[in-house]
């Protein structure tokens, strides 16, 4: 038995020690005397200890190949689903997730405690809700432990599900250089670069690493799998990036005699009549589909009202990206009984394009009856009204003729996929061209947006582009230290801070409108075509010498679609048609006038102090000395965000707002001049948490100990809590030795979600990406869970495995109401009009959590309310596994072989009440082998790998095959579509095949090459998600070879 005079806490020190870092004692002895495990202040063996803890060298590391951070951690069979290898989720900044247990939030927070050298680290102000990994110094990690236990009575909140602690290294005493690149097939590739200094003196040590990676963008018709298009795409899967606010879009005209003039500007009144679809849908790469129709009556049949619009022609799977890190730490010896250390990091990663499509309305310009900038009234209960195109408009003009001139023979077709389903839409269209050459066209609220095949004029690859930064900078230090009595202490302070920058793209609603009306501006000039010059904006539409256009919104207004298609065959260069040429010249620089950058920065601090006292106590069990820990931590941290002025609510907060109006009116709901994003208020909060913990090692017999461990913590905030746990180990025979655990643990809700603030997130519950207003929620209550595993560790001979089963009971998670459950609640089995009539008071309370665009109904869907509250309870439980086995000598060198996985046996989630009505009403879910696509999120039974390594000499060589199983999906949107497609719901298992060779050079030098996915292997295919693939689990790079040279001097 492992037996050590002091306990170690939670410094750099402690971790040192435990690294085997100590000049000292590697002056006098190779052996590492202190072990300090993760999960506990008193020290033991890590992966033989009662405690279940993975420990991943860096040598196990280099022998898998140097993978990145989200390709090493896909490869922890107890981490679930995971962001990071496509840059496309979590605000594709470039950030990577650690999921223990699949129990990650991705709306309330992280459920896995992160700490970097023993120490506490912020979750990222992005929008992961969870810890970035990728701020972590790559070069500079030693060992990585894996803690698969609830830890709350040992670190506090958040530790849940688990504890994953990242420890430097302690081997370099020199200078080493490494660098590695990695060939992905349709892109430039990844490559990064370490530089490392190390040096051991008699009573100190320190380290700096300095490292720099770039990642290469891959767009997304590099693969195949993952676009799908035109109408045979949609066909396969019609949530594979497909959106109904498309361009080619749906217009509205107007009953003829409808519109009534108001004496202050505008209409007082205007019935909207049938549909006036745009020309040319499949022929730009749209579907001539209704998703609702879809989903709800699971059949693919034609509709002239709907042209589905894909978003994820304008997408890369990964973007240009630039990561940097530099970090130092130095330790040293005051005297033989006081030490002391000091660590420092800064980090950094930017995107600085990443490529969208134009957004889609969520807003809509008020009436010029009111002040607003649209001759439309408003549509009650809204204060806004409806986008309006006159009759003057020369691309209506030119879109009348050409629904006039067209007919449905030959192999383009204006409408529909056939002659059938052409006649249908061109016979609607023609309907309408009467009313509009007079009255013009309102544009629809839910099937429209101004651009899109043919994407944004003013950039050069037709696309939108967002921008998201991170900087973090930490310092940690501290003494560690020995009374005279014996007693050992350790006290230490962390601070670190994360400023997140995001700039996003979107425009202005009553520029658009202005535009539209052909009062459009341009960028640069936005002097000419003034208020003051136009009477309000009323006359001079289209004048050029004022400076004044119009923008042309139909199909006829660009030349090349960006889908998989040819030349726009309905594209109109120029025209007779008064104003059309002036348009097409300024197209480019009128669009540009409308579009705004939305700056928003986000900043977290977190500072920790901590105290940790240990000992032995003057007495002994069979076993030997009992061995305890105690200590205090303080812990403050804090979120500010801060929008620039055109991006918060409280200085721009209407669409008539200054610079884009005169102010008038003010909005009855205050969400910013943006046409989709909503403007966000500025907040700084704040909370305090102290807490006192103790812990004892009872070492009842030479082959049985107990470990209890209690820690009390209080907010203002949240309360008090105490969370007990307990710990045994028994060997029970030479080769054979039992575990077990068991306690409590809680995680408190993050500051952010207790105000009454919100945020605009995105939801495609009813098929296309719709506004989803997340509010917060003061009433919130920390989530607690009950956790208790048991296990057994044998080692015979050549062999060693280990078995744990573990359970975790959860009570008031902390959930964001689901807009997919709250849209099944009130239209249960898709019912097209659900409880809108209904006088219950409950669903008139959820009825009011929905925005229609008209009269209740599922297809009228606009936006959607929801609310962070304590949900109901979740059960999971599962077994771990793992073995080695040397096998013995083979070819002059020895060969290993082992496994290691996860089995989910159960995940149970019970329903929770939304405005009193239960959600999902079919009651609990039983999650374990399913997947959700409205999360990203897979609950796959088993995640595994298997390896088989042989070494000789210098020589390593390592075969790795990662394994995850199928999932069935069950959510009703993949239901429907899998029905409608003739398809499957079913997302089969994976197997990706990777192959490392690494030699010792001479001169200090290892070179290591690697193939991953060997095979090729393409992501199983997933319904109903935009990119087809499980990005959580799946690999979507191919075939990559790595090559990577490390040097020492």
């Amino acid at each position: 038995m492992l037996k050590s005079r002091y306990f170690c806490g939670g410094s750099i020190l402690a971790v040192a020690l435990a690294l085997g870092v100590s000049s000292v004692a590697a002056a006098q002895d190779n052996t590492v005397e202190e072990v300090v495990i993760t999960g506990s202040f008193i020290a033991g063996t890590p992966e033989d200890a009662a405690l279940p803890v993975d420990v991943i060298s860096s040598k196990e590391l280099e022998a898998r190949g140097s993978p990145t951070m989200v390709q090493f951690i896909k490869t922890i069979p107890s981490s679930g689903a995971v962001i990071g290898e496509n840059n496309r989720f979590g605000s594709g900044s470039g950030a990577a997730t650690i999921n223990l247990r699949n129990l990650n939030s991705p709306s309330t927070g992280s459920r896995t405690l992160v700490l970097f050298n023993g120490r506490r680290v912020p979750v990222s102000p992005q929008s992961l809700n969870s810890v970035d990994i990728n701020l972590l110094p790559t070069g500079a990690i030693g060992r990585v432990e894996v803690l698969k236990d609830g830890a709350a009575a040992t670190y506090g909140s958040d530790a849940i599900g688990g504890v994953v602690n990242f420890i430097t290294r302690t081997d370099l005493d020199g200078f080493e250089v490494s660098g590695q690149y990695q060939a992905i097939p349709g892109s430039d590739g990844d490559y990064e670069t370490n530089l490392a200094w190390g040096k051991k003196w008699d009573n100190a040590d320190a380290l700096v690493a300095i490292g720099y990676r770039h990642r290469s963008k891959l767009p997304i018709q590099e693969r195949d799998w993952a676009l799908r298009t035109s109408d045979a795409g949609f066909k396969e899967n019609p949530l594979g990036g497909w959106a109904s606010t498309g361009n080619p879009g749906q217009y509205n005209y107007f009953v003829p005699g409808s519109l009534v003039p108001s004496p202050n500007g505008g209409y007082s009144a205007a019935t909207i009549g049938g549909g006036l679809p745009d020309i040319g849908c499949a022929a730009n790469g749209g579907a001539p589909y209704n998703i609702s129709a879809v989903i709800g009556l699971r059949t693919i049949n034609p509709d002239p009202n709907s042209c589905q619009f894909q978003y994820t022609v304008f997408d890369n799977l990964i973007e240009d990206e630039e990561h940097f890190q530099a970090y130092g730490k130095f330790n040293f010896d005051i005297s033989d009984k006081l030490s002391a250390n000091i660590e420092v990091l800064y980090a950094m990663h930017d995107t600085p394009a990443q490529s969208w499509a134009v957004t889609g309305p969520n807003q809509f310009p008020t009436p010029m009856s009111a002040g607003g900038v649209s001759p439309l009234p408003a549509v009650a209960p809204s204060d806004q009204s409806r986008f309006y195109i006159p009759a003057s408009n020369p691309g209506l003009q030119a879109l009348i003729s050409q629904i006039n001139s067209a007919n449905c023979n030959g192999t383009i077709l204006p409408y529909g996929v056939d002659a059938a389903s052409c006649a249908t839409g061109l016979a609607q269209a023609r309907a309408g061209l009467a009313s509009a050459a007079v009255n013009g066209v309102a544009t629809s609220q839910t099937s429209w947006r101004p651009i899109g095949f043919g994407g944004n004029p003013y950039t050069d690859d037709k696309h939108a582009h967002y921008s998201y930064k991170v900087d973090t900078f930490r310092v940690a230090g501290g003494f560690k230290g020995e009374f005279e009595n014996g007693i050992g202490w350790d006290a230490s302070l962390t601070y670190q801070q994360q400023d997140y920058t995001r700039v996003q793209e979107d425009l202005s609603v009553n520029r658009l409108q202005l535009g539209m009306r052909g009062f459009g501006s341009r960028a640069g000039v936005s002097d000419q075509c003034t208020a003051a010059e136009t009477a309000n904006f009323t006359t001079n539409a289209g004048n050029a010498a004022l400076g004044c256009f119009y923008f042309n919104p139909f199909t006829n207004g660009f030349s090349q679609s960006l889908s998989n298609v040819g030349a726009n065959p309905y594209y109109v260069a120029n025209s007779a048609i008064p104003g059309f040429n002036d348009a097409v010249a300024n197209r480019a620089a009128l669009v540009d006038w409308m579009d705004e950058r939305l700056v928003n920065k986000t900043s977290t601090r977190l500072f920790v102090a901590d105290l940790v006292v240990n000992g032995e106590l003057p007495f002994e069990l069979g076993g030997g000395a009992i061995r305890w820990a105690a200590g205090g931590q303080y812990r403050y941290d804090q979120v500010r965000q801060n929008p620039q002025i055109l991006h918060d609510v409280n200085a721009t907060p209407c669409v008539d707002s200054a610079p884009f109006g005169d102010g008038q009116p003010y909005c009855l709901v205050p969400t910013g001049p943006y046409l989709f994003n909503a403007n966000l208020a500025q907040y700084d909060v704040s909370r305090e948490i102290g807490s006192l913990f103790a812990e004892t090692l009872l070492p009842i017999t030479d082959d049985l100990e107990l470990t209890l461990a209690a820690r009390y913590e209080y907010s203002k905030d949240s309360g008090e809590t105490f969370n007990p746990k307990a710990s045994v180990r028994w060997q029970a025979l030479d080769w054979l030795a039992l575990r077990g655990s068991v306690g409590t643990t809680y995680r408190a809700p993050s500051p952010v979600i207790t105000t009454d603030n919100f945020t605009r997130g995105l939801t495609n519950a009813n098929g296309t990406w719709r506004a989803n207003d997340q509010y917060g929620n003061p009433d919130l209550e920390p989530e607690t869970a009950f956790t208790y595993s048991v296990g057994a560790m044998a080692k015979m001979g050549r062999f060693r495995a280990t078995v744990d089963y573990w359970s975790f009971d959860f009570e008031d998670q902390l959930i964001l109401e689901s807009a997919t459950e709250m849209l099944a609640a009130f239209f249960p089995a898709n019912s097209p009009t659900g409880f809108c009539a209904s006088t219950d008071p409950k669903y008139v309370a959820l009825r009011d959590r929905f925005t229609f665009s008209g009269a209740c109904g599922r297809a009228n869907v606009q936006s959607y309310r929801t609310q962070y509250i304590n949900g109901g309870k979740v059960k999971t439980s599962g077994l771990d596994f793992q073995a080695n086995l040397d096998v013995g000598d083979l070819f002059g060198g020895a060969l290993t072989t082992g496994f290691d996985g996860t089995y989910l046996l159960q995940y149970d989630e019970d329903p929770y009440m939304i405005e009193g009505v239960a959600a999902p009403a079919a009651g609990t879910q039983k999650r374990a082998g399913t997947y959700r696509a409205s999360i990203f999120t897979g609950y796959n039974r088993l995640r595994a790998n298997v390896y088989l390594n042989w070494s000789g000499g210098p020589h390593n060589i390592r075969w790795q095959v990662r394994h995850t199983s199928s999932v069935n999906q069950t959510e009703s949107n993949s239901i429907g579509l899998a029905l409608a497609t003739k398809g499957t719901t079913k997302i089969p298992e994976y197997w990706q095949h990777d192959l490392t060779y690494r030699v010792e050079l001479p001169w200090d030098t290892v070179v290591t090459a690697s193939v991953q996915n060997i095979f090729d292997a393409d992501p199983p295919f997933a319904i109903g998600t935009q990119y087809n693939y499980d990005p959580s689990s799946a690999n979507p790079l191919g075939r990559v070879y790595a090559l990577a040279v490390k040097k020492r001097f």
